[in-house]
């Protein structure tokens, strides 16, 4: 690792910040004091003008068109939660103005992503002119080509990879479709980012060279609650202009003036969200709806204007939430099996399924699959219509997307993001399809073995509560900004670990160094941790937190792992 030393003691200077802060921006690559000022104190300034978004003029004149036409409008959107939080953005957007509007989102097992048969034959139930889509249609070709047959406009609101081929619509509102001019805009917006930049626009549009409006000054402060929590559950990049989106955004969750949004955050207890909050807690929540078949509850939740009604839909979707962890359990263990019997052969792709496997879960399964592995894992389930629907998930090392581009002609269709993809296929052809990956995969390098990044070994004093609150300032964490982690050697265990959590499945350790001890709580680790004797000398990498309990704080870490001390 080069000498960091320097830029260290330059940002602390110039930042007014602890060592310990400073070095945690040098290893996220922030060594310049003005960059480092930005991402402590970000702000909305580095938006790109909507107007910078391609066809963005198509897209206004197409929207006045609807509007002061008072047309039907139908929003097609997606059943996770960035095509969920979008798809409410503007579907409030256009009820804000006055229009008529109504939304479709496809069914993960029955409809799979994007546009489908019952998409279409959404569009023409609805008898609207103007279809608006969210977080998909840039690889929609056939679908957009029949609605253009048919006399129908459609904007695509997309933050996903184009294909060769663009499709034929009315305005492809893209970031990524933009990218090889001399000054590109950001691409790494999520699809609820795209929708916002339209909302922006449009309703600056509307009021021409003016101040906004009080209430049209709220929708977009609120909105950015819907930005924040799709940004950080579709994994975006927490850089540029990103961390000001999701830094305002998590703001207003507690009190916005959406009653899903605020009734989420009571649910789960929550006075004032955090990134990792939104990870670990509302996406999940969120997701589990579209994973159980029943993406209209979350929608619901998201689009309520009733707080009674919102709150009993928030209830309802705790309930999803622990089917779905209960679901992704036996998931998890009804495919290890074929999992281990590829990883004793050598494999260097994971392929596995079966007719009745839930595919609502497979991503996280597939994501579980990954993390223990460093292998690409693409898990596949028998859905309606003799139709095997699959997702993926891979390290950084592998574009799952160019890895399916190679075994194309056995699928009947694929897509997504480097790291994380979804595909359809016959599923009488899967032995067919398994062999034609690992002949695919052959020249993909060897996966990593697991590992965990580490800021800075500490001892644990150095880390109390004005550190802490500090260092809580460089929020949001999330993608390509991760949470701070430490590593603290020759600890001692010094009392017998305590089982927590309903099952007891959570461990919670006191662990102590020169006379100071500090709380240390591990998730499900009862089995391994559970046993260790008092006395045990350990060495562990964290993530610090502050507890809040009755109002007193302290210092409190999360282990992510464990192990002997070295004598």
């Amino acid at each position: 690792m080069p000498e960091t030393s320097h830029d260290r003691d330059r940002l602390a200077s110039a930042l007014r910040v602890h060592p310990i802060t400073a070095q945690l921006l040098v290893n996220r690559g922030i060594t310049d004091p003005e960059l480092g000022g930005r991402v402590l104190q970000p702000t909305l300034a580095e938006l790109p003008d909507p107007s910078r978004l391609p066809d963005f003029d198509a897209a206004i004149a197409a929207l006045d068109r609807a509007l002061k036409g008072r047309t039907p409008i139908l929003i097609h959107g997606d059943y996770d939660v960035d095509g969920m939080c979008g798809s409410v953005l503007l579907k409030r957007l256009i009820e804000l103005l006055g229009g008529k509007v109504s939304v479709f989102l496809p069914d993960r097992v029955r409809d799979g992503y994007s546009f489908g048969a019952r998409s279409l034959e959404a569009v023409r139930g609805s008898g609207s002119k103007l279809v608006i889509a969210v977080d998909n249609g840039t690889t929609a070709l056939e679908a957009l080509q029949s609605m253009a047959n048919d006399g129908v406009e459609v904007l695509v609101v997309d933050h996903h990879l184009a294909g060769k081929e663009l499709p034929i619509c009315t305005a492809l509102l893209n970031p990524w479709v933009a990218q090889d001019g001399e000054d590109p805009i950001f691409p790494h917006f999520s699809g609820t980012g795209v929708a916002y930049l339209l909302a922006w626009g449009y309703l600056r549009h509307r009021n021409g060279e003016g101040d906004l409006p009080e209430h049209h000054r709220r929708f977009l402060y609120d909105a950015m609650g819907f930005v924040a929590i799709a940004t950080i559950a579709d994994a975006m990049r927490l850089e540029g202009p990103n961390r000001g989106l999701v830094r305002r955004g998590l703001e207003t969750l507690p009190n916005s003036s959406f009653a899903g949004l605020r009734a989420l955050c009571e649910m789960l207890n929550l006075k004032q969200p955090t990134a990792s909050d939104v990870g670990f807690k509302i996406g999940p929540h969120l997701n589990a709806a579209g994973r159980m078949g029943r993406t209209e509850i979350a929608f619901e939740l998201l689009s309520s204007h009733d707080p009674q009604k919102a709150r009993k839909l928030a209830e309802r979707l705790r309930e999803l939430n622990r089917d779905r962890q209960d679901l992704q359990r036996r998931e998890a263990e009804a495919l290890l099996p074929q999992i281990e019997a590829q990883r004793e052969r050598g494999d260097k792709v994971l392929f596995a399924g079966r007719d009745i496997a839930a595919f609502g879960v497979l991503g996280i399964v597939a994501a579980r699959f990954h993390e223990d592995t460093g292998i690409p894992a693409l898990l596949w389930g028998g859905c309606e219509g003799g139709v095997a629907r699959g997702s993926a998930r891979g390290p950084t090392t592998v574009h799952l997307v160019q890895l399916m581009d190679r075994v194309a002609e056995h699928l009947h269709g694929h897509g997504g993001h480097a790291q994380a993809a979804g595909f359809h296929f016959d599923p009488t052809n899967a032995d067919v399809l398994a062999e034609a990956l690992r002949v695919a995969a052959e020249d993909l390098p060897e996966p990593e073995l697991p590992s965990l990044r580490v800021d800075l070994e500490v001892q644990p004093h150095e880390l109390d509560l004005p550190i802490l609150d500090e260092m809580n300032l460089l929020e949001p964490f999330g993608q390509a900004f991760p949470l701070p982690r430490f590593l603290a050697t020759d600890l001692e265990l010094v009392a017998p670990p305590q089982l927590i959590g309903a099952e007891g499945r959570h461990v919670a350790l006191r662990l102590g160094k020169h006379g100071q001890v500090v709380r240390a709580l591990a998730w499900s680790q009862a089995d391994r941790l559970g046993h260790l004797p008092a006395g045990q000398r350990v060495d562990v990498v964290f993530e610090p937190s502050i507890n809040n309990f009755r109002g007193r704080r302290s210092v409190e870490w999360i282990l992510r792992d464990l192990r002997s001390a070295a004598s």
